[in-house]
């Protein structure tokens, strides 16, 4: 009965890793990366700053800024491209808000969004389209820019970096 199952197991895995190996990226839509490998520029500039499983929660000192890079996953090569791309955020506060948000093909930088004033006590779970369809053949990576104001009633300049993505098409 126990052999029965491990061969039922390990067949069903080679069965879905087999067809895994044979779409490829080729079948892909949406590719995300959790917040967690978000990456911060300027540690000195936070208050605080812990990773999590879930993401990336830090506090940024008042009057601060700093770059958070988030990383997705990519595939070299082939006809594949993305057009849209996501980011989802917390910011604690009106004092605290994402200002910037650059796309990057490895060392290039291939969109730009700014003066975005994204703020307040919020989850933002952002849809941007890079216009049109760009192939990511070295890595693609969002550089976002996070600010904190001087108010004085903001004791925390929150924010929390959940997932990052894009839509890939052929």
């Amino acid at each position: 009965m126990k052999i029965t199952r491990k061969i039922k197991t390990i067949a069903s895995s080679c069965l879905l890793i087999s067809s895994i190996g044979f779409a490829g990226m080729a079948q892909a839509d949406w590719m995300y990366s959790q917040g967690n490998v978000a990456q911060v520029e300027f540690p000195a500039n936070n208050a605080i700053s812990q990773y999590k499983g879930w993401g990336l929660d830090l506090q940024l000192k008042s009057n601060k800024t700093n770059w958070i890079h988030l990383t997705v996953p990519t595939q070299a090569g082939g006809t594949l491209g993305a057009q849209l791309i996501r980011l989802k955020f917390y910011t604690g506060s009106t004092d605290a808000w994402v200002s910037d948000i650059h796309v990057y093909n490895g060392d290039v930088k291939v969109k730009e969004f700014t003066g975005l004033n994204y703020s307040g006590d919020a989850v933002h779970n952002l849809l941007l389209d890079l216009g049109s369809k760009i192939s990511f053949n070295r890595g693609m990576s969002f550089s976002v820019l996070i600010n904190a104001g001087s108010d004085p009633l903001t004791i925390h300049h929150r924010f929390v970096f959940s997932s990052a993505g894009a839509k890939f098409v052929e």
